[in-house]
């Protein structure tokens, strides 16, 4: 990440994964600055691909949390046939504040009925 919400110390960052009202989020990774590896994995039922999920980089503080930067796309995105292994760039305020790195793994239900996307996730990259 190139944000850094600290100016003392490091970040002790973490992820919040929302697809409808369904809300996931990472451990927090004490200490872990700009460079944090999370190697979570969450098991999302897909209602319908057209749908967003938003996740969001956040550092904890004592009394609250401070934004790092966030991206928001389609869950067709990550449901495709193999998974997916790439970088989804995080914005804050309009302006780049790094990657996160996003696997999944699709795996539509054999029953005809809904599909799960397994997402698994975490490794921001440095510029």
């Amino acid at each position: 990440m190139t944000r850094d919400t600290e100016f003392f110390g490091k970040m002790d960052p973490y992820c919040v994964l929302q697809v409808r009202q369904d809300i996931f989020k990472t451990a927090v990774k004490q200490d872990a600055g700009k460079t944090p590896v999370w190697n979570q994995t969450f098991d999302v039922l897909v209602h319908y691909i057209g749908d967003d999920f938003t996740i969001k980089v956040m550092d904890e503080d004592v009394t609250s949390a401070d934004a790092i930067g966030s991206f928001e796309a389609k869950l067709s995105a990550i449901c495709v046939p193999g998974g997916l292994d790439d970088w989804f760039t995080i914005t804050y305020k309009g302006k780049s504040a790094g990657q996160v790195h996003v696997r999944s793994q699709y795996t539509p239900d054999q029953a005809g009925g809904n599909p799960q996307a397994q997402a698994q996730g975490g490794y921001p990259q440095m510029p």
